[in-house]
C-alpha cells in the first residue's frame, strides 16, 4: 500500500497531518490492489509520538477481490531494543532474529527451539509469535524497551471500533524482530470466515485508527527503567483513551464526539428452568455492529463495532457511535447462545437511543440433566497439561494454554484409549483434555479419536425429544460426529460437516469462532441406565485438525420433571 502522492491536509503553529496516498486505476490490475489507500500522519506540538491512521475506499464497479490482513508494522533497531511488553505479566527480554536462525525449526516455521541464543538464558525455549498474541477487549497498549538508550516505543490503540472480529478476537501484538503491530483485520484465529470480501462491485470505505505511536524515556538505574517505562505507557494509554474520538483529524471521514450517538439500555434473560423471574444479565457484552444474524459479528471485517460490558443490573451505555444502521448484539458470560435485538438501530449525530428493558432468552427445550464446563466462549475450564519441559516459554507459567505442543500430551496422557468422561464422577478441569485433537499412531500420521460421555437415566421419558447442546469455542479443519449408544452405526445421528479454519490448536490460542449446535435426541435413541454418547473428530490427516469444547449440556424433554440422579 505504497503512497504515490504526498500532500500536506493541514497545519498550524499546534498540529501537521500529512498524506501519502495512491488512486487504483484498472491498468494497475496485475500489479496492485482495486483499493484507494490513504494514509495518514499526524505530529502535534507537545505530543511525545504521532498518530497515524489510513482511509481505505472502493468506488462502485471495481473488481472483486479479498484482503486478508490490515495492519501497521514498526521495526524498531534490533541492536538497541531487546524487551517486549504487551501486559502486566507477559513481558520479557525477547531473543533476535539471529537466534532464530540457528534454532531448531519445530512443527512449523513460526516455532523455533532456541538451541544457541545469545543470551543463554533463552536457551531450551520455544519461541512463537502467536504465543504473543492478545484478545482486542485487551490490547490498548503494547510496545518494546532499551535498556541502553532509556526509551520505549509502543504502539496505543485508544479504541478498538475499526478493529474486526468483535471483543474476543485473538491477534498478534509484537514479535521476533523486533517487530511492533497494530493488527485492523486478519484471519487468525478465525479463518478464511473473517476475509475481507469485497463483491458486485459494492462501494465501501472505511477508516482504519487513529493509533498513536508513543515514545517515552527515563534516566536514572537503568535496571528500573523497564518498569518505569511500562508503568508511563499504561498512563498514557488511559490519557488516549479518554481523549476518545479525537477532535483533531482533518479527514471528514473520521466523526468527532457531537458528531455520534450512543445507545442505552438493561439486558435480562429468561430462563424458567434456571429462574421463574427474569435475571439481569451481570457483566454482559453487549455491542453494535454491521446488520446479520445473531452472533454474526465474530465474521464481520467491513463494517464498525461498538461494544461495552454491561454492570451487574445488565444495565449497558454505548457511547461514541459513528452514524450508520446497527444491529444490537450480545452474549452473557454463563449463557449459551448469541443475542440479537429484533430491529436496525439507526445512530444520527447527537442521537441518543434507549431500548429500556430487553430480554434474551437462551437456547433451551428442557430441564438440565446435565452439563459439561461452563459457557464462557472458551476451553479454559478444562485440563489443560503441562508442557514437555525442553519445549517450553518460561513467561507462561500461569496461562499454560500459551505453550507450545500440548496436542501431542493427548496421546501420552491417553495411549490405550480415548477419553471417556463419566457424569457424576469425571471433573471437567481434571478429565476432559482441552482439546479433542487426533491420536498420534507413528511418525506424522494420525487417527481419528472418539470421546465417550456415560451417563445414567432411570427410565427415558416418552413426554418428547431431549436435547444435546454443544457450544463450540474453536475448530480447524475438522468433523464432529456424535452418535448415541452405538458406535458401530455408520452414519452418525449428527455430524457438523467440515468446519473452522481457526488454527487455534497450533497457534495457542484457547478459543476461535464461536458455534453453538442444539441436537434434538428422539427417546428411542435412549435407554434404561447407562447411557454413551460417542464424540467423533472424523478428520485426522494432521495433528492440528481438532475441536475445542465451550460447553456441553444434556436436556430432558419439556414436560420432564427434573431428575438430579438420572
Amino acid at each position: 500500500m505504497r503512497g504515490t502522492k504526498f500532500s500536506i491536509v493541514g497545519k498550524d503553529k499546534n498540529q501537521i497531518e500529512i498524506s501519502f496516498s495512491r488512486k487504483w486505476h484498472h491498468s494497475a490490475w496485475n500489479s496492485t490492489v482495486p483499493l484507494n489507500v490513504d494514509k495518514r500522519y499526524i505530529l502535534r506540538r507537545g505530543s511525545a509520538g504521532f498518530y497515524t491512521y489510513t482511509i481505505l475506499e472502493r468506488p462502485e464497479g471495481w473488481p472483486d477481490f479479498e484482503m486478508d490482513q490490515v495492519r501497521i508494522v514498526l521495526k524498531p533497531d534490533s541492536e538497541m531494543f531487546h524487551f517486549m511488553a504487551i501486559s502486566d505479566k507477559i513481558q520479557r527480554v525477547m531473543p533476535t532474529a539471529e537466534d532464530r536462525k540457528l534454532g531448531r525449526q519445530l512443527a512449523y516455521s513460526e516455532a523455533v527451539l532456541l538451541t544457541h541464543p545469545g543470551n543463554p538464558a533463552l536457551k531450551g525455549e520455544v519461541d512463537d509469535k502467536y504465543e504473543y498474541s492478545i484478545e482486542n477487549r485487551d490490547d490498548k497498549v503494547h510496545g518494546w524497551m532499551s535498556k541502553k538508550l532509556g526509551v520505549g516505543i509502543w504502539v496505543i490503540s485508544p479504541s478498538d471500533e475499526y478493529v474486526a472480529g468483535g471483543p474476543l478476537k485473538q491477534d498478534l501484538t509484537s514479535h521476533v524482530g523486533p517487530i511492533l503491530l497494530s493488527m485492523f483485520t486478519s484471519t487468525h484465529y478465525t479463518g478464511k470466515d473473517l476475509n475481507t470480501r469485497y463483491r458486485d462491485g459494492k462501494p465501501w470505505r472505511k477508516v482504519y485508527g487513529p493509533v498513536f505511536v508513543y515514545l517515552n524515556s527515563v534516566s536514572g538505574r537503568p535496571r528500573r527503567s523497564y518498569r518505569k517505562l511500562w508503568r508511563d505507557a499504561k498512563s498514557h494509554m488511559k490519557k488516549e483513551v479518554r481523549k476518545w474520538p479525537y477532535g483533531f483529524l482533518q479527514s471528514e471521514h473520521f466523526p468527532c464526539a457531537d458528531q455520534r450517538g450512543s445507545v442505552a439500555g438493561q439486558l435480562l434473560v429468561g430462563d424458567k428452568y434456571v429462574n421463574q423471574t427474569l435475571m439481569t444479565a451481570n457483566n454482559a457484552y453487549v455491542g453494535l455492529a454491521a446488520p446479520g444474524k445473531a452472533g454474526s459479528w465474530q465474521t464481520d471485517a467491513k463494517g464498525y463495532q461498538f461494544w461495552t460490558r454491561a454492570n451487574e443490573e445488565g444495565y449497558f451505555l454505548i457511547k461514541n457511535v459513528r452514524p450508520g444502521n446497527y444491529n444490537l448484539y450480545a452474549f452473557v458470560p454463563g449463557i449459551i447462545g448469541d443475542y440479537k435485538f429484533e430491529a436496525n438501530i439507526t445512530i444520527k449525530p447527537g442521537s441518543e437511543t434507549d431500548l429500556g428493558a430487553i430480554v434474551y432468552h437462551p437456547p433451551r427445550n428442557g430441564p438440565t440433566l446435565w452439563e459439561i464446563g461452563v459457557p464462557d466462549r472458551t476451553a479454559s475450564e478444562f485440563f489443560i497439561p503441562d508442557p514437555k519441559p525442553f519445549l517450553t516459554n518460561k513467561l507462561y507459567t500461569h496461562i499454560l494454554f500459551r505453550q507450545y505442543g500440548l496436542w501431542d500430551r493427548y496421546t501420552e496422557l491417553y495411549p490405550h484409549h480415548d477419553l471417556v468422561y463419566r457424569i457424576g464422577n469425571s471433573k471437567c478441569h481434571q478429565d476432559w483434555f482441552f482439546a479433542h485433537v487426533p491420536r498420534k499412531t507413528g511418525n506424522k500420521t494420525y487417527t481419528a479419536a472418539t470421546w465417550q460421555i456415560v451417563f445414567k437415566l432411570r427410565k427415558p421419558s416418552f413426554a418428547g425429544n431431549y436435547t444435546l447442546h454443544l457450544a463450540l469455542a474453536s475448530a480447524h479443519a475438522s468433523e464432529l460426529q456424535v452418535r448415541f449408544n452405538d458406535k458401530s452405526v455408520k452414519k452418525p445421528h449428527f455430524s457438523t460437516g467440515l468446519i473452522g479454519k481457526d488454527n487455534a490448536v497450533a497457534r495457542h490460542g484457547i478459543h476461535g469462532l464461536y458455534r453453538l449446535y442444539s441436537i434434538p435426541v428422539p427417546r428411542r435413541l435412549l435407554r434404561r441406565g447407562s447411557n454413551r454418547i460417542y464424540l467423533t473428530q472424523s478428520r485426522s490427516n494432521d495433528a492440528f485438525r481438532g475441536i475445542m469444547y465451550d460447553y456441553v449440556r444434556f436436556e430432558g424433554p419439556r414436560e420432564l420433571l427434573v431428575d438430579r440422579e438420572g
